[in-house]
């Protein structure tokens, strides 16, 4: 047997060879290209710093992020504990003025209770007895009947008070003036008559005006007198015992105007009303409480012989009354009604007391 190998087991030794040599080759390329790339790096040395040193700069990085995020999480909480610190501050302030106040309060209560015991009370005691006193029956009456008089004074008699020549509207006491008779000591003191109300008392007069005297007794200025001129009267008169007022009533009789003045024949007589008879014919005779009661007895009296001597149509006009139950049981004259209208005037608006009366004939 031949020892020589066979073609096949060469080429395939050679092929082997061929292998070896190229990885061989490839190697020492790899090398060589490593090695390159070591210089160009700087060296291993440097090249493991470079890796190193990246990641390095990567934890710096989250370092200063987590430092920049526990500087920001201080600087909240601090913010907090601020915030914290003055809410607690303001709490304590408002406890503090709280206390204050409530102190002041209560300090403020007793001191209103004592001023109310010693001012207020005696203060409501003393308004309710003026109310108490003010609202009493009798007490109302006089403030409304006050109120009349400044109302007829100041409201319903100006227009016709301007035109006397001597004012009529104040009153006058007797004290200071000459009286003519015995009887002062039973005059009263002059007062006008409500121009208003002598208006309303002659709706009651159901009678032909122009065959009727008037006669005012206690005619004082001659207010009625010149009121009554300007009614048809056949004749108007007056009696006065005070010179004074007698002088006054004969100057405004001279210079009223006389285009008002339906009755002309005027006339106001100084004298004593006891001493003089009334008027033959029929007459209306007025009285605004010129005297006392006796004094009115005795004028009464004269007009009643009168009347039984001659019957005839007499009338009573009694302001201010002070004799009535005289009148009623004289036999002779009878109770006279006013208008609806006017005696509801009368009512709501006359200070004064009204009593009309009329004779039987």
């Amino acid at each position: 047997m031949s020892v020589v190998p066979h073609r096949s087991d060469q080429a395939k030794s050679k092929s082997v060879e061929a292998q070896r040599a190229s990885l061989k080759e490839r190697v020492a390329r790899a090398k060589a290209e490593t090695k390159d790339m070591t210089k160009s790096a700087g060296g291993v040395g440097a090249w493991w710093k470079s890796i190193v040193g990246g990641n390095a700069a990567k934890t710096t990085a989250q370092a200063q992020a987590n430092a920049a995020k526990t500087a920001a999480d201080a600087v909240t909480a601090a913010k907090k504990a601020k915030a914290a610190e003055r809410i607690a501050h303001l709490a304590d302030q408002t406890k503090a003025q709280t206390s204050h106040a409530v102190a002041a309060g209560k300090v403020g209560l007793e001191r209103a209770a004592k001023i109310g015991r010693e001012t207020v009370l005696p203060e409501l005691e003393r308004t309710g007895a003026k109310l108490r006193e003010r609202t009493r029956p009798d007490r109302l009456r006089s403030d409304y009947r006050e109120y009349l008089f400044r109302l007829h004074e100041r409201v319903l008699d100006p227009s016709t008070e301007q035109l006397f020549f001597k004012p009529t509207k104040d009153p006058v006491p007797l004290s200071g003036l000459t009286i003519r008779g015995p009887n002062r000591a039973h005059g009263h003191d002059y007062r006008p008559t409500p121009c208003s109300i002598f208006e309303w008392t002659m709706a009651a007069i159901d009678y032909d005006f122009s065959r009727l005297t008037f006669v005012d007794y206690g005619a004082g200025k001659g207010r009625v007198l010149l009121l009554a001129s300007e009614h048809p009267f056949a004749a108007v008169g007056g009696i006065e015992f005070a010179e004074e007022l007698h002088d006054d009533a004969v100057m405004n009789i001279a210079q009223y105007p006389r285009s008002r003045m339906k009755c002309r024949n005027v006339e106001c007589v100084l004298e004593d009303a006891s001493t003089l008879g009334p008027p033959e014919g029929d007459s209306v005779n007025y009285f605004f409480n010129p005297f006392s009661r006796e004094i009115f007895a005795e004028v009464l009296h004269n007009l009643v012989v009168s009347y039984r001597k001659r019957p005839r149509r007499l009338y009573l006009i009694l302001i201010d009354p002070v004799a009535t139950d005289l009148v009623d049981a004289s036999g002779v004259f009878a109770r006279l009604q006013l208008p609806f209208p006017e005696s509801l005037k009368v009512k709501l608006f006359s200070p004064y007391e009204i009593a009309l009366y009329r004779s039987l004939a």
